[in-house]
């Protein structure tokens, strides 16, 4: 029995990595605007036939705006949502071939405040660079390594699927980057920061293990906790980026101003504080345009120990 489920993971393992290399030879000899409108006319498709998630997403934006926003209103963001997620994806794909030429079709001008970054830079503690799922993140990680300024980190899941995992760690670390797996030691993302590298995050996930519970659109959501300790261990700035959706699927890249933290001699109580500062400026860009948000997300699904037994979704 054993060998027979190994057998069959080891085939759709291989269905998976010849279906998306499918997919990126359909992709590959299209234009920046032909990749877009594929990936909206595919991501209404999908949309059209993806009801448990819908429903979570309404569930989600019922929590994040309760009444102040109608149900059609919501619907679109979630459509919106559909659509920008697949073009997300088929852009990767097409960013497999020609990548550093095609990279600056999608982002054609370079970052409006890069000098924040550079400021933090020269402080020698590295820095902690604050992400969502929000945007093409995969896309603007590859510009910002041929953009140079700084040495990223990428902190993401080992996929499971071999064949896929061994392609996109090759995609990631193409401009220069590098990743660091969620298993690994922390004395790993120590040592980069200290080597003046930065550290993407991505915090607005449900952490079910070790995480601690702030507020997001005021409502408890379990998140990690480690950005915050290992900040006020290291002096490390936080800064948030995103990468917000323009017109035909070009990108343009907000480099916002670092965190201000204060130490106030309760290290227990400064983390608590300094990661919901993390989930505030995440909440005040997905509040203002939460189309580009990945809302078919469980956010919620961890509750804190007062609220046991309750089901978000």
């Amino acid at each position: 029995m054993k060998s027979q489920r190994s057998v069959k993971t080891k085939l759709r393992h291989i269905l998976e990595i010849g279906g998306v290399g499918l997919v990126s030879l359909l992709v590959r000899p299209l234009s920046p605007r032909g990749v877009y409108h594929l990936g909206c006319f595919l991501g209404k498709t999908a949309h059209a036939f993806s009801g448990r998630r819908i429903k979570i997403a309404m569930t989600n934006l019922d929590i994040a705006f309760g009444d102040s926003k109608s149900k059609s209103e919501k619907n679109s963001i979630i459509k919106t949502s559909f659509m920008r997620m697949t073009v997300s994806a088929l852009q990767v794909l097409w960013l497999h071939h020609d990548t550093e030429k095609r990279i600056h079709q999608l982002f054609p001008e370079q970052p409006k405040a890069l000098n924040i970054l550079t400021e933090c830079l020269k402080r020698n503690k590295g820095a902690f660079i604050l992400m969502a799922h929000y945007g093409n993140w995969e896309a603007m990680a590859i510009y910002n390594g041929y953009l140079g300024v700084m040495h990223l980190y990428s902190i993401v899941r080992r996929l499971d699927n071999p064949y896929l995992e061994k392609s996109t760690h090759a995609f990631r670390t193409c401009s220069g980057n590098g990743t660091f797996y969620r298993d690994d030691s922390p004395l790993k993302i120590v040592r980069a920061l200290k080597n003046n590298s930065c550290v993407a995050v991505m915090m607005d996930q449900n952490t079910a293990v070790r995480g601690i519970f702030v507020d997001f659109f005021q409502k408890k959501a379990a998140t990690p906790r480690s950005v915050a300790l290992l900040s006020h261990k290291l002096d490390t700035p936080i800064l948030p980026i995103f990468v917000h959706p323009e017109k035909n699927g070009t990108y343009s890249i907000d480099i916002q101003p670092e965190l201000k933290l204060d130490k106030t001699g309760d290290k227990e109580k400064d983390i608590l504080n300094w990661t919901q500062a993390c989930q505030k400026a995440i909440e005040s860009v997905v509040r203002e345009r939460p189309e580009n948000w990945m809302w078919i997300h469980r956010r919620w699904k961890t509750r804190p120990p007062e609220e046991q037994g309750e089901k978000i979704y």
